[in-house]
């Protein structure tokens, strides 16, 4: 029996991701930064577009916590002079940094499959998570990172 081309995929729809580097609005065999989100259907796609809505405008309530954290951080330094508080917060805001870097980044190698339903799906996440969370906080906006 020759399974050299199968796999162990048979009865299986495994067409290809495209990878597309022109902007497009193709619903089908769009992958979202990994081969295993993989959209193959119309459902598939508002599904996505829904979860990346939802990460982008998480991503605008961490960057404004982030920003909130720093801010109060910075009032109480002067307060405290207990250096392993200190290093403790120090640790708390580097992870959340990292956090935030590792998600920008992310939210970039969407933007980048030149999908036009998911770069509107970030686009309207990221300004609709910045209406709800950074009200009277513009200087959350001024620091923006990949997005």
């Amino acid at each position: 029996m020759d399974h050299s081309q199968h796999h162990g995929h048979e009865g299986h729809d495994m067409s290809p991701c495209s990878m597309n580097m022109i902007f497009n609005w193709q619903v089908q065999d769009v992958c979202v930064v990994f081969e295993s989100w993989h959209i193959r259907t119309g459902l598939g796609m508002v599904i996505s577009c829904l979860v990346i809505f939802a990460i982008a405008a998480g991503y605008e309530y961490l960057r404004v916590f982030a920003s909130d954290l720093d801010r109060e951080a910075s009032l109480s330094d002067a307060k405290r002079n207990d250096p392993s508080v200190e290093r403790q917060h120090q640790m708390y805001r580097s992870a959340l940094y990292a956090l935030l870097m590792g998600i920008s980044f992310w939210l970039m190698l969407v933007f980048m499959t030149y999908n036009g339903y998911l770069m509107i799906a970030l686009i309207l996440g990221a300004g609709v998570g910045h209406y709800i969370f950074g009200q009277g906080k513009l200087a959350a906006a001024r620091n923006i990172s990949c997005h």
